[in-house]
């Protein structure tokens, strides 16, 4: 870690922070963000600041050494910066996947224009203050009058509090950032923006890092285990029954594949390198797909017509269904007793 970071603001923390205040930021973060616990590619990173930044605050030789450089240090680039910011950025499954431009809005304080940060405004000449209406008095206790707080009784002021800030001398400012998500970002990583967190007042004072931390939206269709996609797929008995071609959804479409005749094959299905991207394009996870058996509600006497000719069939030639053949066996063996 450079001496001119605070390693404080590392720890998420401020500088009157205790010494256990430290330990116990410090055990949280290393779990989150120990490579071995966390997936994520930036996790290593994170994890070498964090504990940088403990490991100088525990070193009483070196947090000594920190304060007499990079406390005193200037606003040049080298400067330590500002406290950090994380904010959440919600992204939709195909946006982090495919990557994306998203805006992401700012807020900080500014001085108001109006009033100079007064919170006041001086009038030239008296105006009625706006509680009593320049009368001096207001309602009160008992259908009663008393004397008006806000003029004191005199209905009417040389000064008043600014309408552009309700008095209170701020004003806040919006700003929108361009930011470009790269594809395969996963829910819980984060995005570092080098010196975009600026809290100060009017652009006063160094500027931190702007972390936002991805949380990835609910989807109607998938479910992300990792980098593999689950989706579980309705499809007709009679379908499973015969096999054949069935539709399914992928981050870049539907596609067709060939399910095998049920029960000869089961109703989970792997289709290899179909899930979520890694980054880098460096492949990509497996889109698991669970099929789930749909009977009809209804049969029309056509139906039930087809079906009675299938069950026929089947009675027939009982080798093709072991369970039936073993119960008829039975159901004879009894009757002959």
């Amino acid at each position: 870690m450079k001496q001119s970071h605070d390693p404080f603001a590392a720890l998420g923390l401020h500088r009157s922070a205790s010494l256990e205040d430290v330990k116990r930021a410090y055990r949280r973060l290393a779990m989150r963000w120990h490579p071995d616990r966390n997936a994520s590619t930036t996790a290593e990173n994170e994890f070498k600041r964090i504990k940088a930044a403990y490991e100088l605050i525990i070193d009483p030789q070196r947090y000594t050494q920190w304060q007499q450089t990079g406390e005193t240090a200037g606003t040049t680039d080298d400067a330590p910066p500002g406290d950090d910011l994380t904010q959440t950025l919600i992204l939709t499954l195909e946006e982090a996947a495919h990557g994306c431009a998203k805006s992401v809005d700012l807020t900080r304080s500014s001085h108001c224009a109006s009033c100079h940060g007064s919170g006041k405004v001086q009038h030239a000449h008296s105006v009625p203050c706006t509680q009593c209406n320049g009368i001096g008095r207001v309602r009160g206790d008992n259908r009663g009058t008393c004397l008006c707080e806000g003029c004191a009784g005199r209905g009417y002021l040389r000064e008043t509090d600014c309408s552009e800030c309700a008095g209170s001398g701020w004003r806040k400012k919006m700003r929108t950032l361009s930011v470009k998500v790269p594809p395969g970002i996963l829910h819980g990583e984060r995005l570092r923006l080098a010196r975009q967190a600026r809290h100060g007042p009017d652009g006063e004072g160094a500027a931190g890092d702007l972390y936002l931390e991805i949380r990835l939206a609910g989807h109607d269709l998938f479910e992300l285990q990792q980098r593999d996609l689950h989706c579980t797929v309705p499809v007709s008995i009679f379908r499973l029954l015969c096999g054949g071609e069935v539709e399914v959804p992928t981050l870049e479409g539907s596609c067709g594949f060939a399910i095998q005749p049920y029960p000869a094959h089961g109703l989970e299905y792997r289709l290899s390198a179909r899930g979520f991207p890694k980054k880098h394009g460096r492949g990509a996870g497996d889109l698991f797909v669970h099929l789930r058996p749909v009977y009809p509600q209804d049969f029309s006497a056509k139906d039930r017509a087809l079906l009675d000719r299938l069950d026929a069939t089947l009675s027939a030639d009982l080798e093709r269904a072991p369970d039936l053949a073993a119960w008829a066996e039975r159901l004879r063996e009894q009757q002959n007793r």
